[in-house]
C-alpha cells in the first residue's frame, strides 16, 4: 500500500476508548476492499486507527468513514449520557 494516515484520537475515559476500539474492530479486520487496509489499537486512552490504501481515493474514503464513524460513537454517547461530546474539539465541533 503507497498511501498511509494515522489517526490519534484521546479519549477521555478508558473504558470508553476500549468501546470505541471494539465497536471499531470489525470495519478494521474486514475492508470493504482490497485497496484500503486498517488497523485500530489503544495505546492507553489513545485511539490510533492506521489506514493504507493503494490509492488517494481509497485513502480518503477510508479516512471519511473512520471520522463518521468515531463522530457517530461520539455523539451517540453524548445523548446517552448527557454530557458533551466526548471527541469534542479533537477535530472540530461534533
Amino acid at each position: 500500500m503507497r498511501h498511509e494516515a494515522i489517526l490519534r484520537i484521546p479519549v477521555p475515559d478508558r473504558r470508553l476508548a476500549r468501546a470505541f476500539l471494539a465497536a471499531l474492530l470489525p470495519e478494521a479486520e474486514e475492508p470493504p476492499t482490497d485497496r484500503l487496509r486498517a488497523e485500530v489499537k489503544l495505546e492507553g486512552r489513545v485511539l490510533v486507527i492506521t489506514i493504507r490504501a493503494s490509492d488517494t481515493s481509497s485513502l480518503r474514503a477510508g479516512l471519511n468513514s473512520y471520522m463518521s464513524w468515531l463522530k457517530a460513537m461520539g455523539s451517540a454517547c453524548s445523548v446517552a449520557g448527557g454530557a458533551g461530546h466526548p471527541l469534542e474539539g479533537r477535530w472540530g465541533p461534533a
